[in-house]
């Protein structure tokens, strides 16, 4: 009815706070199950989360390129992933070179793992991926140890993220979009009051 759907409006209501921001900034990962871990800070900074499962379609990468053609700010990816041939192939060859095979622009920024996280996290050995076609190509940049990102502690993985995201934002900008949001949900609860009031 029409009280469900203007209350919902109103609790749902979110204002964009990128469109004041110098950057616009996505997180990737191969691994969909990082979605639920990170949904905290996902959800509090209104970021887009995308999937690169194996490696992303031609089509969701040509639509990302079309999108930083058209943008008008850089995009910058924070990138979590597995520290083995295919999750560091995808973050420092695959994606940056797609991108800009299809005429886009963006900056790839690994956020985890890292080499620096890797001391206090169990490893494998590299060998148990031989057969995947990046084996070779790890090997030689990065050596024979590899790691699993489920390896780090999920409340780490969350506050380097979010420590990511918050290097990027201009926060004055931030500070004064959330008020108008404030200002704005205040002023919609008001009216929705004033409806309500009106049909009693």
């Amino acid at each position: 009815n029409s009280d469900q759907i203007i209350r919902a409006t109103v609790n749902g209501y979110r204002r964009d706070y990128w469109q004041s921001q110098p950057e616009w900034v996505e997180v990737w990962s191969e691994k969909g199950t990082v979605r639920g871990i990170l949904a905290p800070v996902l959800d509090k900074y209104g970021i887009t989360f995308r999937v690169m499962h194996g490696y992303a379609s031609a089509t969701v990468m040509q639509d990302i390129a079309s999108e930083t053609r058209q943008a008008d700010k850089r995009l910058t990816v924070l990138y979590v992933g597995d520290y083995d041939p295919s999750g560091m192939h995808m973050s420092e060859v695959d994606l940056p070179q797609r991108i800009r095979r299809y005429g886009g622009s963006a900056r790839i920024r690994r956020t985890a793992l890292t080499a620096e996280d890797l001391p206090n996290l169990p490893y494998f050995e590299a060998a148990t991926k031989k057969a995947d076609k990046r084996y070779q190509w790890f090997v030689s940049s990065y050596g024979h140890k590899a790691w699993e990102l489920d390896a780090m502690q999920s409340s780490l993985l969350r506050d380097r993220v979010e420590s990511e995201i918050a290097s990027l934002l201009d926060l004055d900008a931030w500070e004064h979009a959330t008020q108008i949001e404030s200002a704005e949900v205040e002023s919609m609860q008001r009216f929705y009051q004033a409806w309500r009031s009106a049909q009693c």
